[in-house]
C-alpha cells in the first residue's frame, strides 16, 4: 500500500496519457473524459503538491464524470450529423431541377429521362412538348413535376 502513498503529478499525467492512448485505440469516446481528468488532476496535484490522496480521488472521480458529460452533450451530436444526407436518395436529390419536356405529358403518370435514367413523372395537368418544368417533390421513385 505505500506505492500508492507518494501519488504525484507525474502518475496522473501518466494516467492520462494511457487513457488517451486507449481511447485512439477506438473506444467511441468512453475513456475521453477520464483522460482529460487525469491531465487536468495532474495539473492542479503540480499546483498542490501536498494534496491527501482521497481529495485527489474524489476530485478525478468527478472531474471525469463532469468531462465526460460535457463530451456526450456538446461533441458527440456534432459526430452524428449525417454528412451525406442525400447519399441514397435519389428521387429527393432532383427536387428543385429544371429540365425541358422532351415529349408530351398527359394527365397522371408519363416516364421522362432526366440524365441517364428514366424516371416516372406525376403531374396535375397536361403538358407539352418543350415545356420548362421543375421537380417539386418526389415521393418513392416518382418525381411530381410542375411547369416553371
Amino acid at each position: 500500500m505505500e506505492l500508492f502513498s507518494e501519488i504525484t503529478a507525474y502518475h496522473w499525467i501518466a494516467l492520462g496519457l494511457i487513457l488517451l492512448t486507449a481511447e485512439i485505440l477506438g473506444t467511441a469516446g468512453f475513456l475521453l473524459g477520464a483522460g482529460v481528468a487525469a491531465l487536468g488532476m495532474g495539473a492542479v496535484l503540480a499546483m498542490v503538491p501536498d494534496m491527501a490522496l482521497g481529495w485527489q480521488i474524489v476530485l478525478y472521480a468527478i472531474s471525469s464524470i463532469v468531462a465526460t458529460i460535457v463530451y456526450f452533450r456538446l461533441f458527440r451530436d456534432a459526430q452524428r450529423k449525417d454528412q451525406a444526407p442525400m447519399l441514397n436518395r435519389r428521387s429527393r436529390r432532383l427536387i428543385g431541377h429544371q429540365f425541358m419536356l422532351e415529349e408530351d405529358v398527359a394527365l397522371g403518370v408519363a416516364k421522362v429521362q432526366i440524365g441517364d435514367t428514366l424516371w416516372k413523372v406525376r403531374t396535375d395537368q397536361p403538358l407539352s412538348k418543350g415545356t420548362l418544368v421543375e421537380v417539386v417533390d418526389a415521393k418513392r421513385m416518382s418525381l411530381v413535376i410542375a411547369p416553371k
